[in-house]
């Protein structure tokens, strides 16, 4: 049986990094954003197949809520990334000095 962890090496972030110096700040922060949604969505959907699970719901929130935004900017999944390299084309270039 092959383990997925050793068959495929952790993503690394490549969002701000030195080998990417011209990010534009704000449509990598949408990209964020959008990957935290998505994520919050999934965990809510999972957490929603456990029966009878108890409802704490102002806490569970809260730490759903940082959990998925935490995963998003920090590259955890790479969804963020992939939009801005798409996203990142059809904006408008810069004049040159």
């Amino acid at each position: 049986m092959m383990r997925i962890n050793q068959a495929f090496p952790p993503v690394e972030p490549t969002i701000g990094t030195p080998s990417h110096p011209q990010r534009n700040p704000q449509l990598l922060r949408a990209c964020q954003e959008f990957e935290s949604i998505f994520i919050l969505q999934l965990w809510r959907a999972m957490q929603n197949t456990i029966p009878n699970q108890p409802k704490t719901l102002n806490y569970t929130e809260m730490f759903d809520v940082q959990f998925a935004d935490y995963l998003a900017t920090h590259g955890r999944f790479g969804l963020a990334e992939q939009l801005y390299e798409q996203l990142s084309r059809h904006l408008p270039k810069e004049p040159a000095p």
